[in-house]
């Protein structure tokens, strides 16, 4: 169980949330200071720390808060004098920061069943050995048996009621977990009886779900649009959220984690990349190289590059050490749905909105801004709808497409596309015994 931020602890971080972040955040910070993190405020602005932990009489940020202060902050309105004290009581107490406080109080919300008509596919996974694909339709989850024939169809359950955001296999393949509203349910992979179902701790729509590489654990993407990104890491056999940190100022589009699960890579609508280490839940990286939402991301097999997609028409890779962007890959005129990276022969493919699938092979990293020589591109056949996700096998000699109109889509290593399942077809009649 995360514990709880105190009544005086929360009433000061609420403070800091309604009356500085909208100045002192990643992208505005006014004075070179950032204050949505502990670590930014000890670090400071262009006038140095902004705290002098257990000291508030010397720490700057109380200082700018007397209404004779000069700079006075905030700019426009005065703090009310139990405000400022709630203020320094909570700087005296060493300044705790505990995230849970400055999440806002889950929005009452009724879920009704789908529309008929709508039963898009927003997520697939393929198993870890390519022999199943997992897919969220609508409200349901199926998986198919995949063979050189074709998808067969072996389990299928109604999951949720609003739409199946993401799907995910265990390492192991003998679960599938999914999201959607508030809610991640763990599944056995065979018959798709239910195992777990995880509600308490989270906030709003599921948009990603991830496990650890030792399958004891679930990274799990929470928040609201245009509010905040949370990530939540929970013990897949107790069930419970064990930490949560805010990463983002939007929903958090997309997860990947590395192989070795150190690092976890994070894609946001509020234009950013962020890298993390998993372990102690610290920013170790960040890009900022999309002009808008950042929509897929995925780690190439030693997590040493990362590919990024966006509603800007942008494919880069980037080098995770360095932070610095090592190719720009095509010239697109839609945005970039999702993206994957098959580990041998390492490939990058990527899907659009308009329905393409794109597939790069031979990389030659770069630091210059041109694309024609960054790798070698292949339009696969077009699939004519649009498509939200991808899921590749190892060998990226099969790739499988969701589309918007309820259909998993199958490309075979040519590029041909040879599957065009609608997963909310009737099956066929059989042939009554005799």
């Amino acid at each position: 169980m995360v514990a709880r931020a105190s009544a005086d602890e929360a009433a000061a971080l609420r403070l800091l949330k309604t009356r500085c972040f909208s100045c002192h955040n990643e992208e505005k910070s006014k004075g070179g200071l950032v204050m949505t993190s502990r670590d930014a405020l000890l670090k400071g602005g262009e006038n140095g720390a902004a705290l002098a932990v257990g000291n508030p009489e010397e720490s700057a940020m109380i200082a700018a808060l007397s209404p004779g202060a000069d700079p006075h902050m905030p700019p426009k309105k005065q703090l009310s004098t139990t405000q400022i004290a709630t203020l320094s009581a909570w700087v005296k107490a060493g300044a705790p920061w505990n995230a849970s406080a400055l999440e806002d109080a889950p929005r009452p919300v009724n879920l009704a069943p789908l529309p008929a008509a709508y039963r898009p596919v927003l997520a697939v996974a393929l198993s870890p050995d390519g022999k199943s694909l997992a897919a969220g339709c609508g409200s349901e989850v199926v998986i198919y048996e995949v063979t050189e024939k074709g998808l067969i169809e072996r389990a299928r359950a109604a999951a949720h009621l609003d739409p199946v955001q993401s799907v995910t296999w265990s390492p192991d393949g003998a679960r599938l977990a999914t999201g959607a509203f508030r809610r991640v349910l763990v599944w056995n992979a065979h018959d798709l009886s239910l195992e777990r179902e995880l509600t308490s701790g989270l906030t709003d729509r599921i948009t990603a779900v991830r496990f650890t590489p030792d399958g004891h654990r679930l990274i799990i993407a929470d928040g609201r649009v245009a509010e905040h990104g949370t990530v939540r890491i929970a013990d897949v056999a107790i069930g419970g959220v064990q930490t949560s940190w805010p990463a983002h100022a939007d929903t958090i589009f997309d997860l990947a984690v590395s192989a070795d699960g150190q690092l976890l890579a994070t894609a946001g609508g509020d234009r950013l990349v962020k890298i993390w280490e998993l372990a102690s839940q610290r920013e170790v990286g960040r890009i900022e190289g999309h002009s808008a939402q950042v929509f897929g991301l995925a780690f190439n097999s030693d997590a040493t590059q990362l590919v990024t997609a966006g509603a800007d028409q942008q494919l880069k890779a980037w080098d995770v050490r360095k932070g610095n962007q090592i190719m720009l890959l095509g010239k697109h005129s839609v945005g970039i749905s999702a993206v994957a990276w098959a580990p041998t022969p390492s490939a990058i493919f990527a899907i659009t909105d308009a329905g393409g699938l794109l597939r790069y092979t031979n990389f030659k990293p770069h630091t210059g801004a041109e694309s024609s020589s960054a790798a070698d591109e292949r339009k696969m056949d077009a699939a004519e709808t649009a498509l939200h996700c991808v899921a590749v096998s190892a060998t990226g000699d099969r790739i499988f497409a969701g589309s918007h109109d309820g259909r998993v889509l199958g490309w075979n290593k040519d590029g041909k596309l040879v599957t065009k399942l609608d997963v909310n077809a009737p099956k066929p009649a059989t042939a009554a015994a005799r």
